[in-house]
């Protein structure tokens, strides 16, 4: 009966401790949200190739209240193209609608953003620069098309 006692309080403080951190989050942490990302804020950059070095991103939307998660990026035409699977259905896309101002986490940098929904761009338009950052999932070619696509434009504040 004892080691059931200290089996259930270690669990209890196991479950306080995760508790805490999950409040006093940051940066995000694969497919669980952060808050307002940690990292020296620079200026918006004049060429966004460095995310083709990075598989993934960080996001933070919603300014007031920030809300950040880990996505993929692309760079299209100069511009940081960032895709959203499922966009209708994700709290961050909807923060995005409501308000455009972003930051975005490469690496150790944050950069001060506004993202915009781009309803002109195709999956045609993403083709070269996604066989040429994630080329084994181009080569995938039997994968089922990414449903409810929202692509986001990124631009200077």
């Amino acid at each position: 009966m004892a080691i059931l006692k200290w089996i259930g309080g270690a669990l209890a403080a196991l479950a306080v401790v995760m508790a805490l951190a999950y409040m006093f989050r940051t940066d995000p942490i694969h497919m669980v949200a952060g808050k307002r990302l940690s990292g020296e804020e620079q200026p918006y950059p004049p060429d966004w190739s460095a995310c083709n070095q990075h598989p993934n991103i960080a996001v933070e939307t919603n300014p007031e209240d920030p809300h950040s998660v880990t996505t993929w990026c692309l760079v299209v035409d100069g511009d940081l193209i960032i895709p959203a699977g499922g966009g209708s259905t994700k709290e961050w896309t909807a923060n995005v609608v409501a308000d455009p101002r972003i930051r975005v986490k490469l690496g150790d940098a944050v950069y001060p953003a506004l993202a915009e929904r781009d309803m002109a761009l195709t999956m045609a338009d993403l083709a070269p620069a996604v066989q040429a950052k994630y080329p084994e999932a181009a080569q995938g070619g039997g994968e089922e098309p990414v449903e409810d696509l929202w692509l986001f434009r990124v631009r200077p504040r």
